[in-house]
């Protein structure tokens, strides 16, 4: 089951909330804690928001820290510090000191989001969400690294504890916090943190666990000093209790910060970590760097920067009128950035997200003022309908990626410096994604191949790092360790136009076609379970299936054991997609845990920082809010050209049929039925598209801007944005509609900001008989006459079953069952948009 959307990891603008709309789917200052000189702040900025600061500016040395010269050349940079919500934020660094061996036994970073006080310098531990590691990446740290808890007599921070004994205000037992001596948490909505300074101490429960928590461990630096990190950034709706985004607390003059504490060689006692005994108390990782970052030893070498987070539930006015409208995901982030921007003209639009099909289905079956979709309904649905459309936004589909450079100890690797940080250039072919996409490689299938009914050849690449194709492209994976690698492809789960528009470019490249013929290319050969699917000749094909049915059993897993939807899982959606790949957790349940009751399967949780290998197909503007980099589609793997990008020129290309032109662009169309969509809403839908055509435009990261990952219409199809608009506007002056002959006469605000069309294109015909055309329709598709049975309709659009510009091929009608289903949802839909709390729009995430 899908979860609403804007609870997923979207930008989160909540006036209101319509949870109903999904249900379609069927698919979620304090003192400085030290006396030392405030650490050091935010300097200079880069580009747009993104701000650089260095360890050393503003800060008092303390001579008896021995880690402080090791840190002397860092240089912190944060990718953006405004206009933030729930997205991936990349920091990078420069100047740091590597990180030696595997693990984290010193010289590395920890990252942490804060929220500190009025007038604070800066936040305190207390305020820090920390302290709930995955143990995956605890096991590999020193004592104490990973938590809140503070180490006491030899070990002892003296900057902490100058006695080596723990003090009243550090001896509270939390819920997953071991009892003894630990810095307490201050939920930023917690009435007791001034008394008491413990988190939920009535209810005795924790405010986060391993799988809220967006702490970072440890993240390592490179040979050359560099690194870099995609933070996973949560606002007050993720978070609740940091309030970020939250206006009460904004209002209140709290506000949130990014965290780096750099660790280096040194305990916090200042003796050399790595000359501990392996008797001396320190447990298995004696030699390891010990103890907190909140301590004090620790906390007073931290950079913190402040951030600014765009508010939550305060876009438009509570209790106003919401006009309905739904679609694809794919402009579900375009749709927030403007919404927000009418509010003040007087149109507030609730957008829920549903499958492209459904859409469709709502254009005909009425219930939504406006719907979103790439390709058109077929024609016999639409007959004796006028429908209206308006292209408002280009984006693409791309594959994604979160990689560590793991390189084996090879001195011939000309890149050895760089071993630790992430990949930013990936080449991959139409054929590698049709292996990926059909579970080809052996490592994407349950045992390796061995499974039970294994069907994969047992001659194809165990993954890409063994494939030659794909060695032969990305020349640097050669020095990859092999065990390291991809979870998989994730992709989201359901039908969608997307997933149709991929199959197709797949078709359209020889060897990708005749791989999924079941024909062997270059060595390989389609795992056996996808040769029924026909997927070289099905244009119909609109998800990505997995359909290898073996099954592996290791351990205590019960028989038949862990199969393909344990190891690798679906996402909700392509947001979601991006989601876990940017925090390295693709879902995957392949540990039979024996100590829960019952028994289950459980995740062993994110990639380990520098084994980090995470493909993910999702959308343009996905990625971009999310920091990740989107690989380069070539055509074959002697290309030598540097490939393709979702660049706002490629798209534009792309969608034009340029060569060279990005082969997954998405063009997306606003549709309006529009004698079946009331006086009232066709004036809110007027104004929307007067912005989309006009000050929409804009690209930026603010609300009302046009988000990165999205490219700028072009002239002609602004100008087909605006004519729609007109020609609404025109039926609510003077309407031809019967439907709408007997409504009251409509009041209408000014128009939106933006370039507005005139007569011609757009409007709607004056009576029977009158042509016209509809934009966006290939050609101008005309409007034919009403039928002579009933002259007071407006003359209805033909259809035809061709799809919309910039899309691959004609959309299935969608069976009468399914509209049955999408209209009950949408009865059920119109009382909660109207009685209870709205859906505002899903809002803007930005990278």
């Amino acid at each position: 089951m899908r979860g609403a959307w804007f609870l997923r990891g979207w930008r989160k603008y909540v006036t209101a909330v319509v949870l109903i709309g999904d249900l379609t789917l069927g698919s979620y200052s304090a003192a400085m804690a030290v006396t030392t000189a405030a650490p050091a702040a935010a300097s200079s900025a880069t580009t747009s928001s993104a701000v650089m600061v260095k360890w050393s500016e503003g800060r008092t040395l303390d001579p008896t820290d021995k880690n402080q010269p090791l840190f002397s050349n860092l240089a912190v940079t944060v990718s953006q510090t405004e206009d933030l919500t729930d997205q991936g934020l990349r920091v990078s660094w420069t100047g740091g000191t590597p990180t030696k061996s595997t693990g984290a036994p010193g010289d590395y970073l920890q990252i942490m989001q804060c929220w500190a006080s009025k007038g604070a310098a800066g936040p305190t531990p207390e305020q820090c969400q920390w302290g709930a590691p995955n143990a995956a990446l605890s096991s590999q740290m020193g004592l104490a690294a990973a938590s809140r808890s503070l180490l006491t007599g030899a070990q002892a921070d003296p900057a902490e504890l100058p006695n080596g004994t723990c003090t009243a205000d550090h001896t509270h037992s939390q819920t997953h916090q071991r009892a003894g001596c630990l810095v307490p948490f201050w939920s930023i909505d917690d009435p007791n943190k001034t008394a008491l300074g413990w988190m939920n101490d009535q209810y005795n429960l924790p405010p986060f666990g391993a799988a809220q928590s967006n702490e970072a461990s440890f993240v390592r630096t490179a040979a050359d000093g560099t690194g870099q990190y995609i933070f996973n950034l949560q606002s007050a709706l993720t978070s609740p209790y940091l309030g970020c985004g939250d206006p009460a607390a904004a209002a209140a003059g709290d506000r949130c910060y990014l965290v780096v504490v750099p660790r280096g060689e040194y305990n916090l006692n200042g003796e050399l970590a790595a000359d501990e005994a392996q008797d001396s108390g320190y447990g298995s990782n004696y030699n390891y760097v010990a103890g907190s970052p909140l301590s004090a030893g620790a906390w007073r070498n931290r950079i913190q920067i402040p951030l600014t987070f765009s508010p939550i539930g305060t876009s438009c006015r509570l209790g106003a009128s919401t006009v309905r409208t739904a679609g694809t995901e794919l402009a579900a982030g375009a749709f927030a950035s403007w919404q927000a921007a009418l509010c003040g003209q007087g149109a507030t639009l609730g957008y829920s997200e549903i499958t492209d099909s459904q859409a469709r289905t709502a254009l005909t079956a009425g219930g939504t003022a406006m719907n979103f979709l790439s390709n058109k309904p077929d024609a016999a649905d639409t007959a004796g309908a006028t429908i209206q459309y308006a292209p408002v936004a280009t984006s693409g589909i791309v594959i994604s990626y979160l990689i560590d450079k793991n390189y084996r100890p090879d001195k011939s690797n000309p890149d050895l410096g760089a071993n630790g940080t992430l990949v930013d250039d990936l080449r991959l072919t139409p054929l590698l994604v049709a292996k990926l996409l059909t579970q080809s490689y052996r490592s994407d299938t349950p045992g390796d191949g061995h499974g039970a009914g294994a069907t994969v050849p047992a001659s194809n690449p165990d993954s890409l790092l063994q494939d030659p194709d794909f060695l032969a492209l990305n020349p640097d994976f050669k020095y990859f360790y092999p065990t390291q690698t991809p979870e998989g492809l994730i992709v989201p789960f359901g039908d969608t136009d997307s997933a149709m528009k991929v199959w197709a470019w797949l078709r359209s490249d020889p060897q990708a076609k005749s791989f999924l013929a079941g024909n062997e290319v270059d060595g390989a050969t389609i795992n056996g379970a996808y040769k029924a699917l026909n997927l070289a000749t099905d244009a119909t094909v609109s998800s990505f299936p997995k359909n290898d049915a073996s099954t592996f059993r290791t351990g205590d897993w019960p028989a038949p054991g862990y199969g393909t939807l344990d190891m690798r899982p679906y996402a909700t959606d392509f947001g979601n997609a991006a989601v876990r790949t940017y925090t390295a957790n693709a879902g995957l349940k392949t540990t039979w845990d024996t100590t829960l009751s019952p028994p289950q399967a459980t995740s062993s949780g994110p990639q380990v920082p520098g084994n980090r290998f995470e493909l993910a197909i999702t959308t343009s503007e996905a990625a971009a809010l999310s920091g990740l980099p989107t690989a380069a589609l070539v055509s074959s793997p002697t290309d030598t050209s540097a490939g393709v990008t979702p660049t706002s020129t490629a798209l534009a290309e792309g969608l034009a049929g340029v060569p060279g032109g990005y082969p997954l662009t998405m063009q997306t169309y606003a549709a309006i039925n529009v004698c079946q969509t009331g006086l009232s809403d066709l004036t809110a839908d007027a104004a929307f598209l007067e912005y989309a055509a006009g000050a929409g435009q804009a690209q930026g990261t603010k609300l009302g801007q046009l988000p990165p990952g999205y490219a700028p219409l072009t002239a002609e199809q602004k100008a087909q944005a605006s004519a729609a608009a007109a020609g609404l506007r025109a039926e609510v002056k003077n309407p031809q509609c019967a439907s709408h002959k007997a409504a009251p006469p409509v009041t209408t605000p000014p128009a939106g900001t933006g370039t507005t069309g005139g007569g011609g294109a757009g409007t709607i015909p004056s009576g029977p008989g009158a042509g016209g055309t509809v934009p966006g329709v290939p050609g101008g598709s005309s409007v034919g006459a009403a039928p002579a049975s009933d002259t007071g309709k407006a003359p209805a659009a033909a259809a035809a079953s061709a799809e919309l510009p910039g899309s691959v091929t004609p959309a299935a009608s969608v069976a009468p069952a399914g509209q049955y289903a999408l209209l009950a949802a949408l009865c059920f839909f119109v009382p909660c948009a109207v009685f209870g709390p709205t859906l505002l729009a899903r809002a803007r995430r930005r990278a």
